[in-house]
C-alpha cells in the first residue's frame, strides 16, 4: 500500500510521490490534480465531522442540564433546602409548645449542668431530649425548623445570661419570680 513520504528527500526519490508533493502550479500533471481533488474532498468531510462534533457538545450539555434531578422534581439536594427545612409541611408552634418546651429545657440543663458548664451540651442533645420526653409528636427534623428552634434558642440564651455560661450555681437555671 501507499504511504505518505516522511520527508521531502524521500518524496523526491520517488517520481510519483514527488509529483504529489509538489505545490500545485500551472505545470501539474492531470493525475496529480485528480489526486489533490481527492485529498481536498477528504478534508471537506473531515471539517464537516469536526463541525458536527462541535455542535453536538453544547447540545448534549444543554440536554443534561435540562434533565438534571433537581429540575425534574427528583431528589433535592440538601444544600438547596432552606435552613430549618420546609416550613409548609408542618404547623407553626403555638403557645402550648413554649409552655411544654421551656420547662423541659430547664430540666435538661439542670440535669446536665456540669457538662453544660464545660460546653459539652449541644442544641442537638437538647432537641433530642425534647423529642423523647415531650408528648408533642414532633421529630428532631421538626425542631430544626426555625420557627420551633427560635423558641428553644430564646430560652437557652436566657439561661446562658442568667448562669453566666455555667459559672454560677445550678439554681440560676430557674428564673427568679421577678423575671417571670
Amino acid at each position: 500500500g501507499w504511504r505518505a513520504p516522511r520527508s521531502r528527500a524521500e518524496a523526491a526519490s520517488c517520481p510519483a510521490q514527488a509529483a504529489m508533493a509538489k505545490p500545485s502550479g500551472g505545470s501539474a500533471k492531470p493525475g496529480a490534480a485528480a489526486s489533490k481533488k481527492k485529498t481536498a474532498g477528504g478534508s471537506v468531510w473531515r471539517r464537516l465531522g469536526l463541525l458536527l462534533a462541535a455542535a453536538a457538545l453544547p447540545l448534549t450539555l444543554a440536554v443534561v442540564w435540562l434533565l438534571r434531578p433537581e429540575r425534574s422534581g427528583g431528589a433535592k439536594s440538601a444544600s438547596r433546602e432552606p435552613p430549618g427545612g420546609d416550613f409548609g409541611s408542618r404547623p407553626s408552634p403555638d403557645g402550648d409548645f413554649a409552655k411544654k418546651v421551656v420547662p423541659l429545657i430547664r430540666k435538661f440543663i439542670t440535669k446536665k449542668y456540669a457538662d453544660y458548664g464545660k460546653g459539652l451540651v449541644t442544641l442537638r442533645h437538647m432537641k433530642q431530649y425534647i423529642v423523647d420526653k415531650s408528648d408533642l409528636k414532633l421529630t428532631y427534623e421538626d425542631l430544626r425548623d426555625d420557627r420551633y428552634s427560635l423558641v428553644i434558642e430564646h430560652e437557652v440564651d436566657a439561661i446562658v445570661n442568667r448562669c453566666d455560661g455555667g459559672k454560677k450555681p445550678v439554681s440560676c437555671v430557674q428564673p427568679e419570680a421577678s423575671e417571670l
